[in-house]
């Protein structure tokens, strides 16, 4: 497996690694300055020169995974000076980001293209911040067969709304499981299968922890104790979602979400294979081989290169009930309703969705690419370990992450009553109970809304 330098630290969350060049709405911008364009008149005179259209893109990746395209873009876009600069991820996951970039062009930031996944996708269509894209494509014929022949339609359909394509869809991410297969090699054991199932991980757990209260311990696993999509990789694999289907109601005191939840606490405070995971740094615990499992999606790659580590490998989240099933949420490109040049923004949203850009992206460890071209090169693979096709085979099982129009209220709700379990606070019972009795009201209120 190739090693690549990433922007990424290895010791950070997803939200994280995102946050690490996101400074908001004072972020630093990175330019691409156009050379201006002359015409001749008639009279073989040049024209007085124009100057390039400024465009200015914001996204939640680390601005520095689109320096190739900038520079591309001198070539490509000559009439357009192009800008990436990074969006805050505020106090939380998407909804903090989605918070963040209203409060921006509320403020009149001039935002031209917008990078935005389904968790914040809804909140933005509903405040009319985002272009309908039909007409753009139904206009671009090439834009127009990636979009149908060369994306999933799954991805393609996450980031609609009401049938209307608001983005371009760019990357994707499920949840799958991280394993140290060095550490099971030394355990006798054989690499987990597709069609594990919680009792096959629960006794691989029991057999690979060594924890006894001291600085070396090994735990066997460590999960995302938050977010609605870390989450939604344990509750899909039991065939139940925390919000009803149609993202309208509460779906909290449905007996398999509690199931699901102690599971997981049980990991932690019976068992005592999993640490809390508020504070716990999963990234560095796996790359020094004192955790031998975590979930996670493609991004945790850029870990890996930076920590030089490879004795790793992918396998799908264990199974309970249901179909199998992989969480998956996807981002892409759309253009700002407050853009003053729509249609040289719409520009800058097929250079940003470029296979050259996504292969850039796969170099660094970053998201899945959306376009299946991509995925399928070489390339893909040699910057993964050796089950990386996993990834993008997914997505013929994958379920989206629930994202109503209030995920920002949502997820910390959730949250928050999470917490409250892991650290043994409360009951499963009682978290949930709590946690309906906050949330249904705020669900009540979108469905009037």
């Amino acid at each position: 497996m190739s090693r690549q330098p990433t922007p990424s630290h290895p010791n950070m969350s997803r939200r994280d690694m995102l946050r690490l060049t996101g400074v908001g709405a004072a972020g630093a911008a990175l330019a691409a300055c156009a050379a201006p364009v002359a015409a001749p008149d008639a009279g073989g005179d040049s024209a007085p020169a124009m100057e390039p259209v400024t465009v200015i893109a914001t996204t939640g990746m680390p601005v520095n995974t689109f320096d190739n395209a900038l520079e591309r873009s001198l070539e490509r876009l000559p009439n357009i000076a192009m800008e990436v600069n990074a969006n805050s991820w505020g106090e939380g996951g998407w909804d903090g980001y989605s918070d963040t970039m209203l409060t921006r062009i509320a403020g009149g930031e001039q935002i031209d293209v917008i990078m935005i996944a389904i968790e914040g996708l809804r909140l933005l269509t509903a405040k009319n911040v985002l272009v309908v894209l039909d007409d753009f494509f139904a206009a671009d014929e090439p834009a127009n067969d990636i979009l149908h022949n060369d994306i999933h339609v799954t991805l393609r359909e996450m980031l609609q709304v009401d049938s209307k394509q608001y983005l371009f869809p760019f990357s994707w991410n499920n949840m799958v499981m991280y394993y140290n297969t060095a550490i099971f090699e030394e355990e006798g054991l054989d690499p987990p299968p597709t069609d594990w199932t919680w009792d096959d991980f629960l006794q691989t757990c029991l057999q690979v922890a060594n924890v006894t209260g001291g600085a070396d311990d090994r735990f066997a696993y460590s999960f995302w104790g938050a977010s609605m999509f870390g989450m939604c990789a344990w509750y899909f694999n039991n065939d139940v979602s925390p919000i009803s289907d149609d993202w309208l109601d509460s779906n909290l005191l449905d007996p398999k979400v509690a199931e699901t939840l102690q599971f997981l606490a049980d990991l932690i405070l019976e068992h005592k294979v999993a640490p809390n995971p508020e504070g716990w740094d999963d990234w560095a615990q796996f790359h020094a081989g004192n955790l031998v499992m975590r979930t996670c999606g493609r991004w945790c790659i850029a870990g890996t290169f930076e920590a030089e580590f490879e004795t790793y490998d992918l396998q799908y989240q264990p199974h309970h009930s249901g179909p199998l099933k992989t969480v998956a949420g996807t981002e892409g490109w759309g253009v700002s309703t407050s853009s003053e040049n729509p249609e040289e923004a719409w520009e800058v949203v097929k250079h940003l969705s470029h296979s050259d850009t996504s292969i850039d992206l796969v170099k660094v460890g970053g998201s899945i690419p959306a376009l299946r071209s991509v995925a399928a090169m070489p390339v893909f693979a040699e910057y993964g370990p050796p089950n990386t096709a996993l990834f993008y085979e997914s997505l013929d099982f994958a379920a989206t992450v629930p994202s109503p129009t209030n995920f920002n209220i949502v997820e910390p709700i959730l949250n928050r009553n999470y917490a409250t379990i892991w650290n043994g606070e409360r009951t499963v019972e009682e978290a949930l109970q709590a946690a309906h009795d906050e949330l249904q009201p705020e669900m009540d209120k979108l469905k009037q809304a």
